[in-house]
């Protein structure tokens, strides 16, 4: 029994429910642990209480996992708590790892040879699809591979009574998949090759035959316990056959594997053969918000046939998770990134892209998403992509110390036979494994055999050839495993596994091969070539250090060692199928994380987006188990701890129209997620900075930080796509909107580049106004209308805020024009001239009553044809903003404070700029422009801050008007000012840098 202090020790930190998890005293206990519940710090306590407190010895005890990665972190974590080393003495790996161990140590007891090899995927694939040709019957091979792994996986007497009762029911096809299935085992054992399945239930046969090899099991413990399959969970029970001690930790809401076969149903397996199980549910999330949980539970609520449990926040409730409809695919991808920046840009330094994943249900939907953080200059890791092992390289080593090891891997012999060249060929290639399968032999047995003459091989090789690969492989190769047997021996010199790698690279001149071959990155893959040394390297080390791989001695059965390092290292690598070493190539420098679902399971981000949430999508339209896909979103909306964004493509990817429904998981609570991205305010962000246990930078340095033209909010894209489409198409007429024919066409936000952060045509919401952060500085009004205001339309604005007397402009208005031109000579300056004089009465008869005293006077567009009646109308501009003169040639610049003893010529027209307002300079009646209004006048209408739009004005020459015969434009030998006017505008750009 423990002390006190101890106790506290283990069971410090733990709730209620965790201590009583790890303190049970039931021989099997099932932990269900939901997603961010402290399952694995739970299952590690559990381990040093049945170590320190229990009193078992750490050798007796067996904790299996799913992933490398998580079994290295699980011995860190137990190596702390038990101290000297013990965690080492521990039976702790992967299902695969720890029946490898058995089967090397006991393996002989059922035939198998201890110098027994791992075919490796690749070595799968390209058996089955020879096999698959050679008997011509039309199966798939990949088809025929997967049906082949299901069966294994169901376990040994499950397949067996799987089999017959297909046999019964005459599937078609089944006797051609059987035939693949028996020679491909064949194959595997001339070869002496196990594949993945196989350790697995070779290691079932072996326990089951001897279960003296688990005679001194204690305790197992399973983690994940919900991805196991039909074998794994025969092998569980076959471990702990000798005194039935279990615990097992899952969570059947986040069992995603069944395409691998997974089988949720183990749990209730479990809990009818061991009905004194004692439950425990772990119900305290400590990864997300409330808001966040709330949500993913309405989703997975929707399952009535799961195991019914909750999940209880201990956080406060949070920013609401967003659902955002976008236009198509790259328009999602486009905000995807403009959201990372807004959410980067406004958090200040708490966030970083580190923080950031992007959670797809199939890697193929990253194209977009890639393109998008490609043009934003975001770097981004993509997880579960190019490994260490794959990379070519280092897969021709692994191939080349396979050989040494196994020279009757006849694929790892095809892959290497030409590298270097040697001058034989593809189809030379599939030949010598034709004739060493049909001839019972290996192809190094053929090649060997053909070289010393002693067997013709049938395949035809050239004498050049032949030479080479004597020479260059066959000789060379076999030294190395000469010099390995003598090594091996009680006067043998030492031959490390470094030392072998070492002169494999002299004997190939591989550094000179990739240069020849890779010339573009051939340092890059020499680096790689000597990192794989270091790996070699500190595995040595790490052996000599502790010999985890050891099991304990059993009386009365003998135990193989292993002696060599060679397998034992390739094994190693074999079964590191989820390590990610040597893929740090940036420097550490932030990157977003993109990754599949499956590949995130188990992990957790500030800030998660999961894209494509759409009928097709998720669920797969592949998917076999609807209920299986739903659990797929329930984790990766589990995998946020702070901020959560779901999104879809309303449109199809071929632009035929085609529509995409909102997941049938997601349309039932889609009520409950924000229709945009949250307002950074500071309660928020202190919300966001309470969650992480961050420091929430001041709202000065942030705002400092902000670029020009940067909006705060998430306003760049429409909030429903489809009804914008629509107002586009007919919601206004032509010359409100635009020339041209082609008015339905509407462009994208520019993201990157100078005006990054400008809204364009679609991203407005065509029929209410808004406003972006140049309103700080800005006092502007325009139209909700985007683009421009006409000319007769910002004029009439002016007049009607203009405080000379009406009677003073008509009279100066009749006098002007009966003077310079005839009644019936319709100009554009008589007709300005006259949408001037009578546009106060005319805006006045069109605004309704109740929004007389509004902050904007709206008027009519007199360029507009035919224009509805529901079509937006203009809003006043302030007239100070008039007195903005337009330099020919230069960039504008911002307007002077208006001087009284500089006159300015009263015939004067507006454009537009981007600069800020001046005061109003009013008339006096006499032609000039005076800075203080007439009293008599009221003031003009107050105005509202807006955008984008300020008003310019400059003169009309003299005499300007004769030149000018027709609205529609001059000839080119006439050109005047007014016409550069008259073409369509191009504001110019300011560098505010």
């Amino acid at each position: 029994m423990l002390s006190p202090k101890p106790q506290r020790a283990i069971l410090g930190g733990l709730n209620d429910a965790q201590r009583r998890a790890v303190t049970s005293d039931a021989a099997t206990v099932a932990i269900l642990a939901g997603p961010g519940s402290g399952k694995t710090h739970t299952l590690t306590a559990r381990v040093v209480w049945l170590v320190d407190h229990v009193g078992f010895r750490p050798e007796d005890v067996i904790v299996a996992t799913f992933t490398v990665k998580a079994a290295r972190e699980m011995k860190e974590r137990i190596g702390k708590a038990l101290g000297s080393g013990r965690e080492n003495r521990i039976i702790l790996g992967t299902f695969h790892s720890i029946a490898r161990r058995y089967l090397a140590a006991y393996g002989r007891h059922i035939g198998l040879s201890q110098k027994f090899g791992i075919a490796v995927d690749a070595d799968s694939r390209e058996i089955i699809g020879r096999i698959c040709k050679r008997l011509q019957s039309g199966i798939d091979p990949y088809a025929a591979r997967a049906w082949i792994s299901k069966k294994k996986a169901k376990g040994t007497e499950a397949a067996s009574s799987n089999a017959a009762a297909q046999k019964a029911a005459k599937v078609p096809g089944l006797q051609h998949l059987d035939q693949c299935y028996r020679e491909y085992q064949d194959h595997l054992e001339r070869s002496n090759l196990l594949d993945y399945d196989d350790l697995l239930l070779r290691c079932a046969e072996l326990l089951r035959k001897f279960p003296s090899c688990v005679s001194n099991v204690q305790a197992v413990l399973i983690d994940e316990y919900q991805d196991t399959n039909g074998v794994q969970y025969e092998l569980m029970k076959l471990f702990a056959q000798r005194h039935r001690r279990i615990t097992i930790v899952g969570d059947p809401d986040q069992s995603i594997y069944g395409w691998r076969s997974a089988e949720i149903r183990n749990l209730w397996r479990l809990l009818r053969e061991f009905p004194d199980t004692d439950e425990v549910s772990l119900e305290e999330n400590y990864r997300s918000s409330q808001s966040i949980l709330d949500l993913s539970l309405l989703v997975i609520q929707q399952d009535k046939k799961r195991y019914q449990k909750a999940l209880k926040p201990i956080h406060n409730k949070g920013s609401r998770p967003v659902l955002r409809k976008l236009k198509s695919a790259s328009a999602e991808a486009d905000w995807v990134v403009s959201e990372i920046k807004r959410v980067m840009m406004m958090s200040g330094s708490m966030l970083t892209h580190n923080d950031v994943a992007i959670l797809l249900r199939t890697a193929a939907l990253s194209r977009h998403i890639e393109s998008s953080l490609g043009k934003a200059g975001i770097a981004y890791r993509m997880v579960g992509g190019h490994k260490f092992y794959e990379r070519e390289e280092i897969k021709i080593l692994l191939d080349y110390l396979r050989v040494i090891h196994q020279p009757e891997n006849n694929d790892a012999l095809a892959r290497i036979i030409n590298f270097p060249q040697r001058g034989i060929g593809k189809i030379t290639v599939e030949r010598l494994l034709e004739e060493a399968e049909t001839s019972s032999l290996s192809v190094w047995a053929v090649l060997w055999k053909h070289c010393r003459g002693d067997r013709t091989a049938k395949t035809k090789l050239t004498k050049p050839a032949e030479q080479k690969l004597s020479v260059s492989l066959l000789r060379p190769l076999d030294d190395i495993r000469k010099q390995i047997g003598e090594a091996s021996g009680p006067n043998g010199t030492p031959f490390g596994l470094v030392q072998m790698i070492e002169q494999l690279l002299a004997t190939l001149d591989f550094q000179k091969q990739l240069q020849k071959e890779h010339p573009d990155d051939y340092e890059q893959r020499w680096a790689n070539v000597q990192e794989f040394i270091s790996l070699a390297a500190d595995f040595v080390r790490e052996m000599d250090r502790s010999d985890e791989d050891a099991l304990p001695e059993i009386e009365g059965l003998q135990q193989t060692k292993e002696v060599e390092v060679l397998p034992r290292f390739l094994a190693t690598v074999s079964l590191a199928s989820d390590a990610q070493t040597g893929d740090d190539s940036h420097d550490n420098k932030p990157l977003v994380t993109i990754s599949t679902i499956h590949a995130a399971k188990g992990l957790e981000w500030p800030v998660v987006f999961v894209p494509a949430v759409y009928n097709g999508s998720i669920p797969h339209v592949r998917a076999e188990d609807s209920d299986e896909e739903r659990r797929l979103l329930y984790v990766a909306m589990t995998r946020a701890q702070s901020l959560l964004y779901l999104s879809y493509p309303v449109f199809g990817p071929n632009g035929n129209g085609e529509r995409n429904e909102l997941s049938p998981f997601v349309e039932p609570v889609s009520g409950s997620f924000l229709k945009k991205g949250p307002c950074f305010d500071r309660p928020v962000l202190g919300e966001i900075a309470r969650i992480l246990q961050r420091k929430l930078p001041p709202e000065d340095s942030i705002f400092k930080t902000l670029p020009a033209m940067f909006s705060p909010e998430d306003n760049l894209f429409p909030v429903d796509p489809e009804e914008s489409r629509q107002d586009v198409k007919g919601g206004f007429s032509r010359g409100e909107f635009q020339s041209g024919e082609n008015t339905s066409r509407i462009k994208r936000p520019r993201l990157h580049g100078p005006s990054a952060g400008q809204a364009h045509s679609e991203e407005v919401q065509w029929r209410r106004e808004y406003t972006t952060t140049m309103e700080q500085s800005s006092t502007v009004t325009i139209a909700s209308l985007p683009g421009f205001v006409s000319v007769g339309a910002h004029q009439a604005a002016i007049t009607a805020a203009n405080t000379t007397s009406e009677a003073t402009q008509k009279a100066e208005r009749i006098k002007r024009s009966s003077s310079r031109r005839p009644a019936d000579q319709k100009s554009i300056v008589g007709f300005v001239r006259t949408v001037s004089g009578s546009a106060r009465s005319a805006a006045a008869a069109r605004i309704p009553e109740s929004a007389k005293h509004n902050d904007a006077v709206p008027v009519r567009n007199p360029f507009a044809v035919q224009q509805p009646e529901s079509a937006p109308t203009a809003q006043a501009i302030d007239p100070g903003l008039a007195g903005h003169k337009l330099g020919r040639g230069k960039l504008m610049t911002r307007p002077a404070v208006p001087n009284e003893e500089k006159p300015v010529r009263r015939t004067q027209y507006a454009c537009f700029s981007s600069s800020p307002p001046r005061p109003a300079a009013a008339e006096d009646g006499k032609g000039n422009n005076s800075v203080e209004p007439d009293d008599d006048e009221p003031p003009p209408p107050p105005t509202r801050p807006a955008a984008c739009l300020h008003a310019t004005t400059f003169n009309l020459p003299k005499g300007l008007g004769g030149a000018i015969k027709r609205p529609a434009g001059l000839s080119r030998e006439r050109i005047t000012p007014l016409e550069r006017l008259r073409k369509p505008f191009k504001p110019l750009t300011i560098n505010r840098s």
